[in-house]
């Protein structure tokens, strides 16, 4: 059995403020996050044409967390190109902020994102766009103009252009979907997709399953587009239990108290109140935490949790989104037949595969077996006898 790595036993005299504060910033890499991780990782490194990387799960799942891993992988790998080049930024991210006022501000994300690419005169750009001398003599002044929309984006994809990104990354992006109407909804991602492609970056849109809404906007959309899940923990499956149990002890043991708190006894507690997912469960045990160290207890104990537990009706909220988006990305049957009759095909949704399945090489079978003629003692079996000629008898 994997041995899985404790926090330093020297953190037990550190002040509690440093305990937390280690535990807060430990993550646990699990299955579920290794597999968004790679297929990520693997989106920006061969996209393939694709100008936008949707990344989406439940919320609490470790969007954010798996965000800010890519962030610093790509950042250590180009060290060297980043000293050799002050200018160029390997990756870069914002969140998008929630609209006040019903509709997404997009001067708003566009000034996050010069400030997100170190720009020294975001608020100058913000502020004016151009200048124009008035009048002469004395009497000559120089008046601005105030910078519009379209001119900030202009700053926004020079300036993206500059820093020669790999990838930007935008978090929370579910709140591009906050527009008045549906052909708005579909302007908002050709803006995303042409900024793309003007600055040749590859865009990772991570958020909840509102992103499925832009998935299927347009068939452009859809070409230009990857589509990545981050699942929860399911108990449907014992290999999920499983893992569940073990990043629960990965958790126990990186908690700097005197005892190791026994987590996974309670599994079915933090799996009720999670939904299985991993950045709910970090955020309580968190919490949790304080408590526990506030109280110089030796331990974690259901004393500590409970009170930070989500709550039941929040809870089924966060499992009905779920499981919606979740039957969203399954591919039905007569989906599939449709397309294929559109296409032009049969409706067998895979000739090859329904040919060599085993239930059709059973009855394949059983129809040889059974459709045997029985035939009486000395009856020959048919076959063609020789014609003109002799046959040989042994």
């Amino acid at each position: 059995m994997t041995t899985l790595p404790r926090f330093p036993r020297e953190l037990l005299q550190a002040s509690k403020s440093e305990r937390l504060a280690y535990f807060s910033d430990c993550t646990v890499v699990h299955r579920r996050l290794k597999e968004a991780y790679d297929n990520f990782v693997e989106a920006i490194t061969n996209p393939g044409g694709a100008a936008l990387v949707f990344l989406f799960g439940p919320t609490g799942v470790g969007k954010t967390t798996l965000l800010y891993q890519v962030m610093k992988v790509l950042i250590e790998q180009n060290l060297l190109a980043m000293a050799l080049d002050p200018g160029f930024i390997p990756v870069a991210t914002v969140e998008a902020h929630s609209p006040e006022l019903g509709n997404f501000d997009w001067k708003d994300y566009y000034k996050s994102v010069l400030v997100a690419l170190a720009d020294p005169f975001v608020e100058y750009k913000l502020k004016t766009r151009s200048s124009r001398t008035y009048g002469s003599g004395k009497e000559q002044h120089l008046a601005k103009s105030k910078a519009n929309l379209s001119s900030i984006r202009e700053d926004v994809e020079y300036t993206m252009s500059q820093r020669q990104l790999i990838a930007f990354l935008v978090d929370e992006a579910q709140r591009f979907t906050k527009m008045a109407s549906g052909r708005r909804l579909q302007d908002q991602m050709d803006a995303i997709v042409s900024m793309a492609g003007m600055t040749n970056t590859l865009h990772g849109l991570f958020g909840t399953y509102e992103l499925l809404e832009f998935r299927n906007l347009s068939a452009q959309l859809s070409r230009r587009s990857i589509d990545i899940h981050f699942q929860r923990y399911q108990v449907e499956y014992a290999e999920d239990i499983i893992d569940f149990k073990r990043v629960l002890k990965s958790f126990a043991c990186q908690m700097p108290l005197p005892e190791e708190p026994d987590l996974e006894l309670h599994w079915e507690y933090f799996y009720e109140r999670s939904i299985g997912c991993v950045g709910i469960v970090k955020d309580w045990l968190t919490q949790a935490l304080r408590k526990a160290l506030d109280a110089e207890a030796s331990t974690l104990t259901l004393v500590h949790l409970k009170p930070y537990a989500p709550s039941v009706s929040k809870c089924m909220q966060m499992i009905t989104e779920a499981i919606e988006g979740e039957k969203a990305l399954i591919e039905d049957e007569t989906e599939l037949i449709k397309l294929r009759q559109k296409l032009g095909l049969t409706a067998i949704s895979s000739p090859i595969a329904k040919e060599a399945s085993p239930d059709n090489m059973a009855n394949s079978a059983q129809t040889s077996k059974t459709s045997r003629k029985k035939r009486n003692p000395g009856e020959r079996n048919p076959h063609r006898d020789v014609i003109g000629g002799t046959q040989n008898v042994s």
